[in-house]
């Protein structure tokens, strides 16, 4: 018997009906399961390195704050000006960025992560009235391109040598091509405890100039980030709670504040 034609269209609008639903299903249960959270940084030793156990104390730190929210990540090494550009478009999250007030307008932040002591290295034993504008004036100071001033080194009176990082500053510190090295304490000191020459001729100058916040940043377009810095913090907040944050910086050879 051949079906009438209004029940046929109600048969087959019901099995039209039935497939949509189990195809929104099944893309429901897959935006469930979601894939690891990519995150961009560049190489920074000691706190992060492809060279260093697990990739280093901050890495690990992020793996395990994402993995009590439930999430796995996916850590990709690139040079700086590409982290930061490919982290402005919204394609990963931004590991180890400080805060300015142009990055502030592009991104969202998790809480502090760590804190970075900004100074001077020089010549061990030699003392210098860095502090003194008029005698920084008549120095020679080693900078890497690109680098974070802070507001005492933002001066057209001062002199720069830059250089790529830190290590080819330090270098000519013991060369005496510059009077003064700038840049990161605990990656300054990570240089000298594998470099003996360095160690002997090159020593870290108090006080600190800064002190700099390191964060995780997503941009504002990023999708989700909102929700990826709450789960990133609450798991860090954790981590500071049962003593693990400061247990696994501590085996990295970091004793940081925060």
């Amino acid at each position: 018997m051949k079906p009438g034609g209004s029940l046929w269209q109600t048969v087959c609008a019901a099995r039209l009906l039935l497939g949509l639903v189990c195809c929104l299903a099944g893309q429901a249960a897959w935006a469930l399961e979601p894939g690891p959270v990519l995150l961009c940084l560049t190489e920074f030793p000691p706190f992060n390195s492809e060279q260093l156990p697990k990739q280093g104390p901050l890495i690990e730190l992020a793996a395990e704050a994402f993995k009590r929210a439930g999430r796995n990540i996916d850590v990709q090494f690139m040079p700086w000006a590409r982290a930061l550009k490919e982290a402005e478009g919204g394609r990963c999250g931004l590991f180890g960025i400080w805060r300015n007030a142009a990055r502030d307008l592009v991104f969202d932040y998790s809480k502090p992560i760590i804190q970075m002591e900004l100074g001077y290295f020089g010549r061990r034993g030699v003392a210098l009235e860095f502090n003194d504008p008029k005698v920084l004036a008549g120095l020679l100071i080693g900078i890497q391109r690109a680098t974070y001033l802070p507001p005492v080194l933002d001066n057209k009176n001062l002199r720069f040598d830059v250089g790529n990082d830190l290590l080819s500053s330090m270098r000519k510190l013991i060369r005496e091509r510059v009077d003064l090295a700038y840049g990161n304490r605990a990656l300054g000191q990570y240089l000298l405890n594998t470099d003996k020459e360095l160690a002997a001729a090159v020593e870290w100058k108090t006080p600190a100039l800064e002190v700099k916040d390191h964060y995780l940043g997503f941009a504002k377009n990023y999708e989700g980030g909102d929700a990826l810095l709450k789960a990133f913090n609450k798991g860090l907040d954790s981590m500071r709670a049962d003593g693990s944050y400061r247990k696994i910086l501590s085996a990295g050879g970091l004793d940081m504040p925060r």
